[in-house]
């Protein structure tokens, strides 16, 4: 929702303070202003969007087990070295029970606590469905505002259409593991066509070369196909560091082509464009569940369907237009009341 002035929590004047002042705690209760009261975010972004340094955000996805949180952890030690301030986002799954979450990836990043030039934050997926919080894009904004230049952003353990990721950062390495069954056929209509790195962690373990054999040969076809280049696919052990740092290396070439060519900016522009259409979405959403909130109960109107073998499409007709209507209404009526305070007279209906 995009809400009204009126409605928007206000952001406390001495936590902005705090934050401009490179505050880690305000920055800190900034990320949980947004998690906890997403009517907060359009405030914030108003606030933060002016102040973003253009950090690189980088996406590392991929299956559940493959060892993400540890590539991210190596990742952003290599960008340590390079004289870099680092942010992390760690995303871990939500009960659907309970709504909790076990933040265990931060677990995994604690040799990183001790560097100040590093942030961490551990996010509940909550009511995310792609591999994200809703929350994931405007903390990464509070990341960036805040100073940070490269920004790593870990999904939860996604499979081949949550594709949130996408959507949030300039980059997306995808790793994957040996050993696993047949993960090519597990991701190729989904996830694998969007990322700009492959990395194939565990080498160690067998198949690795296997793995990468189906990789090239998988994109050779794309190629072919649709003319692609294919994107470069490495091997790395990153629990015992190795392998790492050529991936760091690709990574930062692949950020000088992007911003070089502009397509780093058009990355961006497409990411403010789906932006501003979901949140159109949504706002159109409330502001239709608010209209039809006297009419029929649409949980009471899906039983009904239900057990009546009948088309819904009828009765949504049926709402919208009732809608369309009471709105056209409302106009005539507003319209008729601004002719009687000037003093016109108003034709009868």
């Amino acid at each position: 929702m995009i809400p009204t002035h009126r409605d928007r929590p206000a952001v406390d004047p001495a936590l902005w303070a705090d934050f401009l002042k490179g505050s880690r705690l305000a920055c800190a209760r900034l990320i949980s202003l947004v998690e906890n009261e997403p009517r907060s975010v359009p405030e914030v972004r108003d606030l933060l969007i002016p102040r973003r340094k253009g950090g690189i955000r980088i996406g590392v996805t991929g299956p559940p087990g493959v060892g993400k949180s540890t590539v991210t952890a190596s990742l952003a030690r290599l960008a340590l070295k390079d004289g870099r301030a680092v942010g992390v986002i760690a995303v871990d799954p939500s009960s659907p029970f309970t709504g909790g979450a076990f933040l265990g990836d931060r677990v995994r990043m604690q040799n990183l606590l001790d560097d100040d030039r590093v942030f961490i934050r551990s996010m509940a997926s909550r009511d995310g469905r792609g591999g994200l919080s809703p929350a994931t894009p405007t903390a990464a904004d509070v990341l960036d505002a805040f100073g940070l230049e490269r920004i790593f952003i870990e999904t939860v353990g996604v499979g081949q259409t949550e594709l949130d990721v996408l959507n949030c950062v300039d980059l997306v390495v995808l790793v994957l593991q040996p050993a696993t069954g047949d993960v090519i056929q597990a991701l190729k209509a989904g996830i694998i066509e969007i990322a700009d790195l492959f990395l194939i962690n565990k080498a160690d373990l067998p198949g690795a070369e296997s793995l990468l054999d189906s990789l090239h040969f998988l994109f050779e076809i794309s190629a072919a196909r649709d003319g692609a280049a294919a994107p470069p696919v490495l091997v790395a052990s990153a629990l015992k560091n190795e392998g790492m740092e050529p991936v760091h290396a690709e990574l930062e070439r692949r950020i000088a082509g992007l911003a070089a060519s502009g397509r780093l900016a058009e990355k961006r522009r497409l990411r403010l464009e789906h932006e501003i259409r979901e949140s159109i979405r949504e706002c159109l959403w409330e502001r239709f569940a608010a209209l039809a909130g006297g009419g029929r109960d649409i949980p009471a109107l899906a039983a009904e369907l239900a057990g009546s073998g009948r088309s819904p499409y009828p009765v949504i007709r049926e709402i919208c237009s009732s809608i369309i209507l009471d709105k056209r209404k409302e106009a005539s009526s507003r319209e008729k009341r601004g002719q009687k305070r000037l003093g016109r007279k108003v034709p009868k209906s």
